[in-house]
Formats: structure tokens, C-alpha cells, sequence
């Protein structure tokens, strides 16, 4: 199935960012909450594909702004999760494109375009080799997407 924009997503902050804490907040669609806390302060977008859905939130911290990469399955259960950061570096996440159905391409840290693969089921990986400079994830041997700079 094709990635589409999930309307209806949006977020609450629970908690905002500090120099002692990272920002929370809950998913929240069509306007109810869930009560799914997620770690993040400002919602970027949420793309659709097939029963989940992927919601990009960032830190709203200047000048080391993190980029969290949520994929959430039809309950609301993280699927996958990667964090996107450079110490220092301004991200702003832009030009989001969706025309390929399994991947999207965005840029974010810079002007850096991004290649976000998601996969129908889990992908055994090496988590030391498997992660681009920039990508900062959980061990773990299986993913349901990868991140990888776009050539």
C-alpha cells in the first residue's frame, strides 16, 4: 500500500524540553487523546501505510534540534523508532516526498536528503554497522525500517 499524510494526527505536550529533560508528549487523533507518550515537542507529520502509521516529532530544541522517527502499529504500539541528530546542527525537517509506496525521502540536519525504507515485516540487522552517522537507535537485531543518506 501507498504512503499517504495520516490526517487527524496531531500531539499534546505533557512535558516540555529542558537542559534536565527531554520533551513528552501524547498522540492525539481526530482531537481524543490516547494516552501514548512519545518523546518529542513538535509535530512534523504523519504518513500513513497500511495498518500503521509513522509520525516524524522533533525535540523544539535550537541549534540540537533531534529528529524522532516513530512507526506505530494499528494499536498504537511503537513498531520502530529511530532518533536523527548532530550535536550542534540546526534540523529542520522539509521537502517530504512520498511518491515511491514504501519509502520517503526528506532532508533534514542541513540540507541533507534522508532515504526512509520501511519494510512489511521485520529486517534482521547488525545494529554497530547497520546505522548511518546521524541515526541513533536501541540495540536491537531486527528493524522495520532503515534510514540511510539518499545518493
Amino acid at each position: 500500500m501507498k504512503l499517504t499524510h495520516a490526517s487527524g494526527y496531531s500531539i499534546r505536550v505533557i512535558t516540555a524540553s529542558t537542559s534536565d529533560a527531554v520533551p513528552l508528549c501524547e498522540v492525539v487523533i481526530d482531537g481524543t487523546g490516547t494516552g501514548k507518550v512519545l518523546q518529542g515537542a513538535v509535530f512534523e507529520a504523519a504518513l500513513k501505510w497500511n495498518d500503521e502509521v509513522l509520525l516524524f516529532l522533533t525535540d523544539d530544541v535550537p541549534f540540537e534540534d533531534t529528529l524522532n522517527i516513530y512507526l506505530l502499529d494499528q494499536h498504537l504500539h511503537v513498531a520502530d523508532y529511530a532518533r536523527m541528530y548532530f550535536m550542534y546542527s540546526t534540523g529542520i525537517l522539509s521537502d517530504v516526498d512520498l511518491t515511491e509506496a514504501d519509502t520517503v525521502r526528506f532532508n533534514f540536519l542541513g540540507k541533507k536528503r534522508w532515504t526512509l525504507k520501511l519494510f512489511a515485516e521485520k529486517k534482521f540487522c547488525i545494529p554497530i554497522l547497520s546505522e548511518a552517522l546521524g541515526v541513533h537507535r536501541s540495540l536491537g537485531l531486527y528493524r522495520r525500517f532503515q534510514l540511510s543518506p539518499s545518493r
